[in-house]
């Protein structure tokens, strides 16, 4: 009996032990699928979407997503020169041709030239990011910032801004990065700051809600100071609100698309990616008694 006794709680330990070893993999599993989905939001943030021009981009991203081959079936779940899914497809050239064109690889070249232009005209470049760095590269960036970067018209309104031809209007594999921040006294906007760059003699201005904003090429230098237009007696207070700025009183020597104030946590957050489309935060804070 007392083997008996001895056996079943050997038995109860071992299927105990079985257990906790099925819970630790499992947390692990999720914490596993939770980082790389940080990490492919930060970098998907990153990618600019263009959403004027669809007949200059219709080829590009054709030849990157199938050498612009319409007949292309190699991918089991996407199909023709622009690679549809079934859903998009459908969605694209509506109930009617989707009867009687089901696989996108089957329809006339026109056809599936329609269905890009429709799913541009509602989603710009946005569904082919996964080729972005193929068929981004020796494109001409259109001119307009609020028209090539998808995340500059979802932050709060900013004055828009129309950055000059050169450098702005390079043609390369870079693209215009969005600077933006806000300059407030005791917690409210000021209006018509003037701010330098550091980019020749251009400066910025303040709008009514404290904002302000520039375009630069991604990789390259630039700084932020107030010049005029803050009220007398102000005090500032602080910049931005982490660590390695709390004692400046400008910024100086930022990167472009870069610079995240070498804090780990940036690495997790949407704006962060090494080549991200948006620089936000370059906060001036003032108070007056």
């Amino acid at each position: 009996m007392a083997n008996k006794a001895k056996t079943h709680t050997s038995s109860k330990r071992f299927a105990k032990a079985k257990q906790n070893k099925f819970l630790i993999a499992a947390l692990v599993l999720v914490f596993l699928v939770a980082g790389v989905f940080l990490i492919y939001n930060s970098f998907a943030s990153g990618i600019p979407v263009f959403r004027t021009d669809p007949d200059y981009w219709r080829p590009r991203i054709g030849k990157c997503e199938s050498g612009n081959f319409y007949q292309n079936k190699k991918n089991p779940t996407h199909f023709g020169a622009f690679q549809f899914d079934l859903g998009t497809w459908r969605g694209a050239v509506g109930a009617e041709l989707a009867a009687q064109y089901p696989n996108p690889a089957d329809a006339p070249p026109a056809i599936q030239d329609l269905a890009f232009n429709n799913t541009f005209a509602r989603r710009g470049t946005q569904p082919w990011n996964a080729s972005y760095h193929c068929w981004i590269k020796g494109a001409t960036v259109p001119g307009a910032v609020e028209d090539q970067i998808s995340s500059f018209v979802a932050t709060p309104a900013i004055t828009p801004v129309t950055p000059p031809a050169r450098p702005f209007g390079i043609t390369s594999g870079s693209y215009n990065v969005v600077v933006n921040g806000r300059v407030t006294l005791n917690d409210q906007p000021i209006l018509n700051v003037v701010l330098a760059t550091c980019s020749g003699d251009r400066t910025v201005t303040t709008d009514a809600d404290g904002r302000y904003s520039f375009a630069a090429p991604v990789n390259t230098n630039f700084c932020i100071r107030p010049v005029s237009g803050i009220p007398a007696g102000a005090q500032l207070t602080r910049i931005a609100n982490n660590v390695e700025h709390a004692t400046d009183s400008t910024f100086e020597n930022q990167i472009a698309g870069v610079d995240c104030y070498k804090q780990f946590w940036c690495f997790l957050s949407p704006s962060y990616t090494w080549d991200r489309s948006r620089d936000s935060g370059y906060n001036f804070f003032y108070t007056k008694p």
